[in-house]
């Protein structure tokens, strides 16, 4: 059985059309670790248009919004169990794992090395 690859998101323009890359090519158990950080919190932060010197900031939070809902609604279809990794305080590596479809349903689990369902 070949072993499962973890592939790291660049949240970044561009970084859609890389989640669905990786999400076309992905074989099940693969990982995709989308967001380091504290998501709630982060997905919060807002950055004024007049701060031009943030600008590139500005457009990666929102991209980072859009990665996230987006990841979301697979888990929802069943395409992706996600799972999060406490990697310190207030910080966790935030995983997207592609699942085996059999006949509609999901049919892999995440391998457990201190993960939790997120």
């Amino acid at each position: 059985m070949a072993e499962a690859e973890t592939t790291v998101l660049d949240i970044s323009p561009g970084a859609l059309s890389d989640y669905y890359d990786w999400l076309k090519q992905a074989a099940a158990g693969d990982v995709l670790v989308y967001w380091r950080g504290d998501l709630q919190h982060d997905r919060q932060i807002a950055i004024p248009e007049t701060d031009v010197l943030r600008t590139i900031d500005r457009m990666n939070y929102a991209q980072l919004n859009v990665i996230a809902d987006r990841i979301h609604k697979d888990a929802k279809d069943g395409q992706l169990l996600l799972t999060q990794k406490k990697l310190g305080w207030g910080r966790y590596e935030y995983r997207a794992t592609r699942r085996r479809q059999l006949f509609g349903k999901a049919a892999v689990e995440a391998p457990n090395d201190d993960l939790v369902t997120a």
